[in-house]
């Protein structure tokens, strides 16, 4: 990113972010089973994507994938390839990365991930 406070902004939005969802996470859970939520909120906030008893629980997985972005924008911004297309490099905008923190594809390659996903392909 460009300047010193755009990174900061970021930052601070993508900090935000995580701590949405995974409190978001957290509660649903806890609703769930507070057992197995009191002994999640044991764990780093960064291993709970990971954690194998979840696995299990078909209505969490929807809130799991979005740990998992979050944590892998983390990660990003860690290494430093934070706004970076994670399939072609490209840099994404500003406004890209604060409308969606955890964005990971420029478009075009988000429209190929999602297609691969879906098994749609174009004749």
């Amino acid at each position: 990113m460009n300047s010193i406070s755009t990174d900061s902004e970021l930052e601070h939005r993508l900090q935000q972010e995580a701590e949405n969802r995974r409190q978001a996470f957290w509660h649903t859970l806890l609703a769930l089973d507070a057992a197995m939520a009191a002994e999640l909120y044991r764990l780093p906030p960064d291993e709970w994507a990971d954690y194998a008893p979840l696995a299990g629980w078909p209505q969490l997985q929807p809130l799991l994938k979005q740990l998992r972005q979050v944590d892998a924008a983390l990660c990003q911004w860690q290494l430093g390839l934070y706004g970076l297309c994670s399939d072609c490099e490209a840099e994404l905008t500003r406004a890209q990365l604060l409308a969606d923190p955890c964005r990971q594809r420029c478009d075009p390659c988000e429209q190929k991930y999602r297609k691969a996903q879906h098994g749609a392909w174009e004749l």
